[in-house]
C-alpha cells in the first residue's frame, strides 16, 4: 500500500492494484480521522465508563448477529464471487482478494471506512463493524475481513500519532510499562488474527463472535448492576 501510494503520487497515475488499493484505504480513512479528533474527549470521558462499555459490547454482538441474519440469504452468492475470475487463476488468494476490493466504488469504500467511527465507542469492535459494512456493500466474508484489516493500518497509525506524544511526557509516568506490554500483546494478536479469520470465514460466519460479544457484554452489565 505504501509503495502504491508513493508511486501513484510520483508518477501521477492510479493504475496498478497497489495504487488503487492505497487510495481506497486513504480516502476511507478521512471520516474516522475527523470524527476521532473532533469527538475524542466524548469517547474517552462521557462514554468511556464501565456500564456504557458493557452496553456497547453487547450491542456489538447484536449488530454482528443482525448483519449475518439479514444477509444470510445471500451468503452462498457472496461466497461464489470469491472464485478466481478468468485470467486471475495464477494470482495468490491475497492478490485475488485485493483485486476484488479495488472493484469497490469510492463511495462504497468510504462507507466501509466510515463504519470505523462506530468503533470509537468503547466496546465496539473496529474489525466487526468494518466487516459488517463490507458484507452489506457486497463483499464476501473473506474479502470483508481482509478489507477490515487493511483499514486498520492508517487508523492505528493515526491513533498512535495522536496518543503517544502525551504518554511520553509526564502524563505517561507509571503507564509506560503496561503500555509496552499491551502493545506487544496487540502486535502478536494482530499478526495472528488474519490467519485465523481467513480460515474461519472459509466455512463459518459471524455468529460465534456475535454470541461471544453479547454474552460478555450482558454478563458485564449484570455484574456492574449488582456490584
Amino acid at each position: 500500500m505504501i509503495r502504491g501510494l508513493v508511486t501513484s503520487v510520483t508518477q501521477r497515475r492510479v493504475e496498478t492494484v497497489d495504487q488503487m488499493l492505497a487510495w481506497l484505504i486513504v480516502t476511507a480513512y478521512v471520516p474516522v480521522a475527523v470524527a476521532g479528533v473532533a469527538l475524542d474527549k466524548v469517547f474517552r470521558t462521557t462514554l468511556g465508563q464501565h456500564v456504557p462499555t458493557a452496553i456497547f459490547f453487547a450491542l456489538n454482538g447484536i449488530a454482528l448477529f443482525v448483519t449475518e441474519q439479514l444477509r444470510r440469504g445471500g451468503t452462498a452468492r457472496r461466497r461464489a464471487v470469491a472464485v478466481a475470475a478468468r485470467g486471475e487463476e495464477q494470482l495468490s488468494a491475497e492478490e485475488q482478494s485485493d483485486l476484488r476490493i479495488t472493484r469497490l466504488t469510492m463511495r462504497q469504500a468510504v462507507t466501509i471506512g466510515a463504519a470505523q467511527i462506530i468503533a470509537l465507542l468503547p466496546g465496539i469492535s473496529r474489525t466487526g463493524s468494518t466487516i459488517s459494512a463490507g458484507i452489506f456493500k457486497g463483499l464476501n466474508h473473506e474479502d470483508s475481513a481482509r478489507c477490515a484489516l487493511l483499514h486498520a493500518a492508517p487508523v492505528i497509525g493515526g491513533a498512535a500519532l495522536l496518543k503517544l506524544p502525551p504518554l511520553l511526557g509526564a502524563l505517561g509516568n507509571g503507564l509506560r510499562g503496561p503500555l509496552l506490554a499491551g502493545s506487544v500483546a496487540a502486535f502478536v494478536a494482530a499478526y495472528l488474527a488474519p490467519r485465523y479469520l481467513a480460515r474461519h470465514f472459509e466455512h463459518r460466519a459471524l455468529i460465534p463472535f456475535a454470541i461471544c460479544c453479547s454474552v460478555v457484554g450482558l454478563g458485564s452489565l449484570a455484574y456492574f448492576a449488582v456490584a
